[in-house]
């Protein structure tokens, strides 16, 4: 038997948590080296020396995270007031609304311009904030070992939370009318050409889940479960929905955001959690695209024809068997694999210090605030 005063702790599992997962973990002397000595014990309530080694890595993510967000809105501002000037010819303001107009409701500008500026704003801020925690990238594609059909499967599960969050959504919304209130939702998705189409297809499809991903369940998660993986499940879910700025997408984006966490942890790798999220994009894409062509009256009533109708329950049938599916296989996921449980040591060195970390919640509240400016927004137009 190993005298205590010789042993020293496992940096990759320094709170000897079995319920979670190991591998997954990052080396806990970025936060305190002193665990590399023999004999020591870290105790249960932080000294300051770790406190403030924690409090680093949680500003380092939330700092990496509102730059980000203060990008986007700054860039994107900026490059549209360039655009409409550009495509008026002028500063004439008249010739600048035909041109706003343009933009927003009759070209696909809108959309390639978000999408590129996400590409690159999220894939820096992943990169940079994870070589300075000392993350590499290619740690987070590990090869994912299981069946073809866990993959299906989690994607099916991944639709059924969508179908759940927008019936809650329903709810909350005619709340909200019936006090007046109008929730904001940006309509960027538009399909009125085949251009738009393509383009709003690649970035719902494609760029914004890989990048999403590669930032929120990649370098978020990852930094923040350096203490504990629950709250870094939690947390960095919380993040990915504060980050749509709008009640809509954040009630589908934190469950969602928990699931593809936990299966990121349980994987330890980013390709299943990448693969759902283009699934459920992809999915509903597809719906939104259908219900879009298919003509309807003033009302927004479906005025369709034998082809429409043949679509619309084509579409309905789809979405319903794999959400029913998606139940099924919700149960059986949960009984199978829970979220990980913290040790005492762990409740002290999470959401405590989190609340002392300014740059992290700055992050959050710039997110809260941009939410409720585009509520105001709504209700004032």
């Amino acid at each position: 038997m190993t005298d205590i005063k010789e042993r020293r702790l496992n940096p990759y599992d320094p709170f000897d948590n079995p319920t979670e997962n190991c591998a997954y973990r990052t080396d806990y002397r970025r936060v305190d080296q002193r665990i590399e000595e023999k004999g020591y014990e870290i105790p249960i309530l932080p000294d300051k020396k770790e406190r403030r080694g924690i409090r680093r890595l949680f500003n380092i993510t939330g700092l990496s995270l509102l730059l980000g967000a203060v990008g986007v809105n700054v860039i994107f501002t900026a490059v549209l007031m360039v655009l409409e000037i550009i495509l008026a010819g002028s500063f004439d303001l008249n010739a600048m609304a035909d041109a706003e107009n343009y933009i927003n409701y009759d070209s696909s500008i809108l959309m390639a311009l978000n999408g590129m500026l996400f590409l690159a704003v999220n894939s820096i801020s992943a990169i940079v904030g994870g070589r300075l925690c000392g993350i590499r990238v290619r740690s987070y594609y590990r090869p994912f070992k299981e069946k073809k059909g866990r993959l299906i499967s989690y994607i099916f599960i991944g639709v059924f939370v969508q179908a759940v969050t927008g019936i809650l959504y329903t709810l909350i919304s005619s709340f909200m009318e019936n006090a007046g209130i109008q929730d904001y939702v940006s309509d960027i998705d538009t399909y009125v050409n085949a251009k738009t189409i393509v383009v709003t297809g690649l970035y719902t499809c494609i760029i914004a889940p890989v990048t999403e991903e590669l930032l929120y369940r990649g370098f978020v998660l990852k930094n923040l479960s350096c203490v504990s993986q629950k709250f870094g499940i939690i947390v960095s879910a919380m993040f990915f929905g504060f980050a749509h700025e709008n009640i809509a997408q954040f009630l589908l984006a934190m469950p969602l955001g928990i699931f593809m966490a936990r299966i990121t942890i349980k994987h330890n790798s980013l390709i299943p959690s990448t693969l759902v999220h283009m699934g459920v994009n992809t999915l509903a894409f597809m719906l939104n695209w259908v219900y879009t062509i298919v003509p309807t009256d003033s009302e927004g009533n479906l005025l369709t024809n034998g082809i429409g109708t043949l679509a619309v329950l084509g579409v309905d049938i789809l979405y319903y068997f794999i959400a029913g599916t998606g139940l099924i296989l919700w149960i059986l996921e949960v009984r199978r694999s829970r979220l990980p449980a913290n040790t005492i040591r762990q409740s002290y060195r999470g959401v405590r210090i989190a609340l002392t970390s300014p740059w992290l919640l700055a992050a959050a509240l710039f997110h809260i605030a941009m939410a409720v400016l585009g509520i105001v927004m709504q209700n004032m137009m």
